[in-house]
């Protein structure tokens, strides 16, 4: 097996090299690769793209990679359906890794609107009054403001450093992290336009969370293995706290007291208050990442992408009391508003499982399509809905039946 040779190489065309590899290979083939540095800009571009490796240091001072191609490409290096978000009417909003973004009408199972409003879309956020969308536009580093009825563009903003997962709180304010510049733009509301700034929080900001006030939001900064505390009225930083190496999703507790992130190069979960005090740690899993937490504050779990698990903590304790399997890198965790079901999806597979979120017990496994990435849930109780990137569709799953009953493209 010949090891692809990227030494001497950046970070960047580093992980360009490794994923074209990779995608070029055969299902179930072994890679290796020879690299300068495993930093942390590289082990964020494998484990989003889903990349399975191990290393080992040699005596060079280099670093071997030994890669297993999965059933899928790379994550990130298609252009399919990869993320949905809902309101509490029952509209569904979805984008490609491309340029299209579609409105749903969850309760029909049907597109009514479709159009281009990026480069390279990435993930989405509605306010709170369902009327604009703001999506994630990495290609042009920039973040968009369409009109969330039919997707028209109102405005757009510059949003460095790749941007991938837009926040907003309900006053309006926008939030947004920029993993290769270390930095969070924020854009506030100001006579009907938003006004942009941008701040450095440290290396590899990823997925921010809002306090329950809406008023300070936690960057996760999987470079310095810490949580970054930022006021958004201004955008000062107001405090730092440690927690497990490699964080880069968080989950709220309901009554906003503490913070739970989950470290994938250690494989834990790290508990702190919201005052940025570290309360409690523990082991979770293979790349710990994606992390939700009943609506009742009675359970977090936690996804681990490499052991393909998913694991059940008491929020008190951080006693794991389950660990349940999971369809082959469950790249999207989410639990319904109704606290009764957790769907965790199997990027690398053609299913998604569903889960009684109380009793930590597997209900189903429903083929939904390749490439599954994330899902959400409707307040009906009765449907979710699951992007498909390599698929290319959205899958309307009916809880009550556990099956896919629809398929859905945006070109439809």
């Amino acid at each position: 097996m010949e090891a692809l040779d990227c030494r001497a190489r950046t970070p960047a065309e580093t992980g360009r090299a490794i994923i074209e590899r990779y995608n070029a290979s055969m299902i179930g083939a072994r890679l290796e690769a020879r690299i300068d540095a495993y930093d942390s800009g590289l082990k964020v571009w494998l484990l989003e793209a889903g990349v399975r490796h191990s290393v080992s240091r040699l005596a060079d001072g280099s670093w071997r990679l030994f890669i297993e191609r999965g059933l899928c490409p790379a994550q990130g290096s298609i252009s399919g359906v990869h993320h949905v978000v809902s309101a509490d009417d029952g509209t569904v909003w979805t984008c490609e890794r491309g340029a299209r973004a579609a409105r749903i009408d969850g309760h029909e199972k049907r597109v009514v609107a479709s159009g281009a409003v990026a480069r390279q879309a990435s993930h989405l956020a509605i306010d709170a009054d369902a009327r604009l969308l703001f999506i994630a536009d990495a290609g042009n580093n920039q973040i968009v403001a369409a009109r969330a009825a039919d997707l028209k563009v109102e405005q757009t903003w510059p949003a460095p450093g790749m941007p991938q997962l837009p926040l907003v709180n309900r006053d309006g304010i926008v939030c947004v992290t920029g993993g290769g510049t270390g930095t969070l733009t924020i854009a506030r509301p100001h006579g009907g336009r938003y006004v942009e700034q941008t701040i450095a929080v440290g290396r590899w900001p990823h997925d921010p969370l809002l306090t329950l006030d809406g008023g300070y939001l936690f960057v996760p900064c999987v470079g310095d293995s810490e949580l970054v505390k930022v006021r958004l009225a201004d955008g000062r930083i107001v405090g730092r706290c440690a927690v497990g190496d490699g964080p880069s999703h968080l989950a709220l507790h309901p009554d906003g007291t503490r913070v739970y992130a989950a470290g994938s190069w250690d494989g834990t979960l790290t508990c702190v208050s919201v005052e940025g005090e570290r309360v409690a740690d523990a082991e979770s899993g293979g790349w710990a990442h994606a992390i939700d937490i009943t609506p009742d504050g009675r359970w977090v779990l936690v996804a681990n992408f490499l052991d393909d698990t998913l694991a059940v903590f008491d929020p008190d304790t951080l006693a794991r009391v389950a660990l349940l399997p999971t369809e082959s890198y469950p790249h999207g965790l989410d639990v319904s508003p109704d606290g009764r079901y957790a769907i965790a999806t199997g990027f690398a597979s053609d299913h998604v499982r569903l889960y009684d979120a109380q009793a930590h017990t597997e209900i189903a496994r429903i083929e939904v399509g390749l490439g599954s990435s994330h899902s959400v849930f409707l307040n009906d109780e009765a449907t979710a809905f699951v992007g498909c990137s390599v698929s290319d569709h959205v899958a309307c799953i009916d809880l009550a039946a556990r099956r896919s009953v629809k398929r859905l493209r945006l070109d439809a």
